[in-house]
């Protein structure tokens, strides 16, 4: 037994110890694929909701994609409902990701987290999840000027507290978001690290978040990485310290 699982809880994603992510559209090898695996997250959208049955019958756990601060437009529901008070601007401008063609959102707006609720709703009655991944939270940290980032966080801590209160079967998964883990991860069941890189293990940044996410995972967090890059290096550093590690092949949109 290693000694980052002494007198650690189970882990409250349950007995995972492969996993998978698959954001494309279903067909016959996918679903063989990620129901090899104990849990999968998928973008929900591009699923029947028979295709995803399938795959939990086969007891691969199924979690839905939720971007949390950034807002798409290929999300047309929910972007066509922004208004301009759920945009962050910074130096009075929006933030705008060209890469995923997305807009930072201000999560402190009561009508945004709605907004998000209201969604949330709307996938677990169309399709049946055992939990969400949510991503870009890291953005608080990341693009959020840091006279916000407190206020932020705690909107993001509400945000979880409302989504745990109404659908309470609902488990949480986070990517990333290192700054709010502390506060929030009793909300959560597990913390995924997408871009594990194993030539920065050793390193200080690294060293001091593995220790937070120790004390975590004996508190019941479960704990997943990611790594695009197949060199071995990933995997064995990420299994060294807890983690089940993934390797994505070419990216994240592929299994």
């Amino acid at each position: 037994m290693r000694l980052f699982n002494l007198f650690a809880k189970s882990s409250r994603l349950g007995p995972v110890h492969s996993f998978s992510i698959y954001y494309g559209i279903s067909d016959p090898e996918v679903k063989r694929r990620l129901a090899a695996t104990n849990l999968t997250v998928i973008e929900p959208r591009q699923w029947q909701a028979e295709d995803i049955r399938a795959i939990r019958e086969a007891g691969t756990d199924v979690y839905g994609y939720l971007s949390v601060m950034e807002t798409p437009k290929w999300n047309a529901r929910r972007w066509d409902a922004i208004t301009e008070e759920m945009r962050l601007l910074v130096s009075g401008q929006p933030v705008y990701f060209e890469q995923w063609d997305a807009e930072l959102m201000d999560l402190r707006s009561a009508a945004y987290r709605a907004l998000l609720l209201a969604e949330i709703g709307e996938l677990t009655s169309q399709v049946p999840l055992d939990g969400l991944m949510l991503d870009t939270v890291g953005d608080i940290e990341e693009y959020v000027p840091e006279a916000l980032q407190p206020a932020m966080g705690e909107a993001y801590k509400t945000l979880l507290e409302a989504v745990t209160a109404r659908y309470p079967g609902l488990r949480l998964l986070q990517n990333r978001g290192f700054a709010q883990l502390e506060a929030c991860a009793p909300l959560l069941s597990g913390m995924l690290w997408e871009g594990w890189n194993g030539h920065e293990a050793r390193g200080e940044w690294v060293r001091q978040r593995v220790e937070l996410l120790r004390r975590l995972r004996k508190g019941g967090l479960g704990l997943l990485a990611s790594s695009a890059d197949p060199s071995p290096i990933h995997g064995e550093t990420a299994r060294e310290h807890g983690f089940v590690h993934w390797t994505s092949a070419s990216d994240l949109y592929g299994v």
